[in-house]
């Protein structure tokens, strides 16, 4: 991780003003006020992986440990079936129960990185959501698209990927949010969602 201590957080949110209470109760609005209600299960699917995304990895990026130790009950992938969803980087994956779909959590070991992997959701869907999520951050931070781009992967097919960062002028750090979507069925993962803190 980029650090560890108290003081990474406090340093933070000191530059930008902005206090954590205040922060994990914005994400906690954002998460309920846009879970509209849509019909098929793709839409349904998709809803389950934004609150997902928000609750477990928006609302604890600047305490991911404090979130393993909460997750320490929770049944947890082996090694070996965490590897594919780690990307060949240290870290955990738990299966996350819903009656919507497979969801996978993941923390990276060496830097603060949290994501969120769907098997299936409306890749259409998922990109309103997540947009209505991140597209404005909370004052003071300012919110900034910096990724929209489609690829096409050999494997996967057409892939869309948006970012946006959250920031304070001046600030050493960021907050990066990015979702990767696929329409493709054939795909492992048709939804893809990770925050986290990078310098800038």
């Amino acid at each position: 991780m980029i650090a560890s201590s108290d003081h990474f957080y406090l340093e933070f949110w000191a530059l930008g003003g902005f206090s954590m209470p205040r922060f994990i109760v914005v994400i906690l609005m954002l998460a309920l006020t846009s879970n509209v209600c849509l019909g098929s299960e793709g839409d349904a699917q998709a809803n389950s992986f934004a609150n997902i995304y928000a609750l477990l990895c928006m609302k604890n990026l600047l305490n991911l440990e404090a979130l393993r130790e909460q997750l320490k009950p929770m049944p947890q992938f082996p090694p070996e079936k965490a590897a594919p969803f780690l990307g060949g980087r240290p870290g955990d994956a738990w299966p996350v129960p819903d009656k919507h779909g497979k969801f996978v959590l993941t923390i990276h070991s060496s830097k603060n990185f949290c994501a969120v992997h769907a098997h299936r959701a409306s890749t259409e869907t998922a990109i309103k959501r997540f947009t209505s999520l991140v597209a404005d951050a909370p004052y003071p931070l300012i919110a900034t698209q910096v990724k929209n781009e489609q690829t096409q992967d050999v494997v996967n097919g057409p892939v869309q990927t948006v970012s946006y960062e959250w920031s304070t002028p001046g600030a050493p750090l960021k907050l990066l949010f990015t979702l990767s979507t696929t329409p493709s069925d054939s795909a492992e993962l048709q939804v893809l969602g990770s925050a986290a803190v990078i310098r800038q």
